[in-house]
């Protein structure tokens, strides 16, 4: 994994994912932002699909807020639905890594149980 990539998940400030709120997809974000905390803690556990997925997302959110911006409405309505749809599927496949990273490393740093524990909240709701 590239360096450029790590830096996806480790450097890229949580608040940033959840701040391009559209409508149904703040859940979706808030679920994301309990999978990066995770894997922020150690960005080498992401697989490379999350990686991508992540990817895929800030390109989406790019497009939403170039949209916004400009008053596009015609193609914003799209742009949002696979936003969302992003969003769940980098909280799908990257929090598979970060319940992989809980389940076989939680000891591992003093951050992870308390991270691990809010993750698994939420997975039971």
């Amino acid at each position: 994994m590239t360096f450029a990539a790590l830096s996806l998940i480790g450097l890229f400030p949580l608040t940033a994912w959840a701040q391009e709120d559209s409508g149904g997809s703040d859940i979706a974000a808030k679920e994301l932002n309990k999978v990066l905390g995770v894997l922020q803690v150690q960005p080498d556990s992401a697989s490379d699909a999350c990686v991508e997925a992540l990817k895929e997302l800030h390109k989406t959110q790019k497009i939403v807020s170039d949209g916004e911006s400009a008053g596009k409405n015609q193609d914003l309505d799209v742009a949002r639905d696979v936003l969302e749809s992003n969003y769940e599927d980098a909280s799908q496949i990257c929090g598979t890594d970060a319940r992989t990273l809980c389940r076989t490393k939680i000891n591992e740093s003093p951050k992870l149980p308390a991270l691990c524990a809010a993750l698994h909240a939420h997975s039971e709701e």
